[in-house]
């Protein structure tokens, strides 16, 4: 609107100094059309800025990220395990789990990633958080339910069950370690039951 007003202004004024006469309707239409490709690069470099704000704001992301967790991507799972572990084994719980959290988001698919959810529910076991603890193991038998970790991960399953008071859920989940993984769990799952009629 300001511009409209300049663009008047500016046509009176130079209508008073040169009279009127059909260089001045030139000079009109010409301030007119300036006037125009002002409002629309105006526009323009308004939506340009809108765009940078936005990519400023996903690179910030990146960054935060990046410092946060450290060069994820460049590190193999195995490598991730370890430094995780290791954090977890130094009480920086939340710097671990975060660690573990980034992998598995950036990696859904890798076949590592059922034993990174077991460590979580470590993470969150370790803080007696067990509803999250329960439901990381969870995650990670349902990742992985032949790995290595398979056992385990439901023997911890079944204790965040007892301490969360599910009675049921506690008692299927030792059940199914007797009777689908034959070994060390196995016995402890079966001592468990024993010990908690």
């Amino acid at each position: 609107m300001k511009k409209v007003i300049y663009s008047l202004l500016l046509t009176i004024f130079i209508s008073e100094i040169y009279g009127k006469d059909s260089d001045m309707e030139d000079l009109s239409d010409t301030v007119r059309n300036l006037t125009g490709k002002v409002e629309e690069l105006e526009k323009t470099v308004q939506e340009q800025g809108k765009r940078l704000e936005e990519l400023d704001e996903k690179n910030k992301q990146r960054e935060e990220n990046q410092s946060e967790f450290g060069t994820i991507p460049d590190k193999s799972p195995e490598d991730v395990i370890k430094t995780a572990c290791d954090l977890l084994d130094q009480n920086e719980i939340e710097k671990g789990r975060k660690m573990l959290d980034a992998f598995i988001a950036k990696n859904p698919t890798n076949i590592y990633c059922g034993m990174m959810l077991f460590y979580v529910g470590n993470s969150y076991f370790m803080e007696k958080d067990y509803k999250n603890a329960a439901l990381a193991y969870m995650k990670g038998f349902k990742a992985n339910p032949a790995g290595c970790k398979a056992a385990e991960t439901l023997y911890k399953l079944a204790i965040c069950f007892r301490r969360l008071g599910e009675k049921e859920k506690w008692k299927s989940t030792l059940e199914k370690i007797i009777s689908d993984y034959p070994g060390e769990f196995a016995r402890k799952a079966s001592l468990e039951l024993k010990k908690n009629k």
